[in-house]
């Protein structure tokens, strides 16, 4: 988003904000407030994303040579009539912070999700486009403004900060694959239906909750949150025998949930593991503002050239330009790190 447009929001939002809280009243005023936000967020995004065309996904969808012989179990969920592109899609959203579920007094089920703000373009992309068939209108998305941990981010610019939220209408095919990936309205992770993803679940998983960690980018996870260590085992070595990068699992024993268990976590062993990823899922990332997770911050100088300059061979030419601003913040973060450091060392 341009900082000139998102001085146009900024009134909203302010105006939004303000209100939280007062009387009933003003419920439908804001109600109206977040609607023309929401307007605003859509009109920019058809037009920066005017070419979408699902014939130039399908010529970028991958399947692993790995399982060319291998025999397919579980191919009712290809019997369900889904564009593979766009079930791999709904898969990995289903495994990030989203549900897919049948909701109660109802016998079909609905996909829900949600996103801050700052993955607009990926959230928009996924609700415009992809999952279309199953949205009556745009009025199915939602903004809210910051709430809990987000309120104490700080802002960059003009930046119009929230969470962004939709829920499809239910339907038919949405429940056949509900009961296949989440039955009883609980996900749950099978090689027989894994077997079945492509390139596009790789990225989508990454783009939802793939990060990249220490100092600046060098290294990468998976947050898998409150699937059990069992199934996270299972989704990491289909990514090493089906995909060639290789993972280990951890179960991150400080920070139990709310029902006692543990958060688990899917970590590339290694940098070189880290590329393998990142060079499937760079060349079919849809939106420009999701190019910095892959912009991948080794300390080796030569590494950092190295992948700096491939990147740029696996994304679209027009957004080369961007790279090279992402890297440039990178550098300047981290001679600035180096440099504290330094200073540090002194003291001691």
């Amino acid at each position: 988003m341009t900082n000139e447009n998102n001085k146009k929001k900024a009134p909203l939002v302010k105006e939004m904000c303000e209100n939280k809280g007062k009387k009933k009243s003003l419920k439908k005023e804001s109600i109206e407030i977040r609607k023309a936000l929401i307007k605003i967020f859509i009109k920019e995004f058809r037009i920066n994303y005017a070419g979408f065309d699902w014939a130039l996904l399908d010529d970028t969808r991958i399947t692993p040579p790995s399982l060319e012989t291998v025999r397919l179990e579980q191919k009712q969920i290809v019997e369900i009539g889904l564009n593979p592109i766009l079930l791999s899609i709904i898969c990995g959203t289903t495994f990030g912070d989203s549900h897919l579920c049948i909701p109660n007094q109802y016998k079909s089920a609905r996909l829900s999700y949600r996103h801050s703000t700052r993955q607009m373009e990926w959230f928009l992309w996924k609700t415009l486009f992809i999952f279309e068939e199953f949205f009556s209108n745009e009025d199915a998305i939602q903004f809210s403004i910051p709430d809990g941990y987000q309120k104490e981010v700080q802002l960059t610019g003009c930046e119009i900060l929230g969470q962004l939220k939709a829920s499809t209408r239910v339907n038919v095919k949405l429940t056949e694959l509900q009961g296949i990936i989440a039955p009883n309205n609980k996900k749950t992770i099978k090689r027989s239906w894994l077997n079945h993803m492509d390139n596009y679940f790789l990225m989508t998983l990454w783009l939802d909750d793939g990060s990249l960690m220490g100092e600046l980018g060098r290294q990468g996870f998976f947050s898998t949150g409150s699937m059990p260590i069992d199934q996270a085992k299972i989704l990491s070595q289909y990514f090493h025998t089906v995909w060639g990068f290789e993972c280990r699992v951890t179960e991150l024993t400080t920070r139990p949930m709310q029902n006692g268990h543990y958060p688990t976590r899917i970590d590339l062993i290694d940098q070189d593991n880290l590329m393998k990823l990142l060079t499937i899922i760079a060349p079919i990332i849809p939106v420009k503002s999701m190019l910095y997770k892959v912009c991948f911050f080794p300390h080796d100088v030569s590494l950092q050239q190295r992948w700096a300059s491939d990147l740029k061979k696996l994304v679209r030419h027009e957004w080369h330009e961007e790279l090279d601003k992402i890297y440039f913040y990178k550098k300047l973060q981290f001679y600035a790190l180096q440099a504290r450091k330094s200073e540090e060392d002194i003291v001691q």
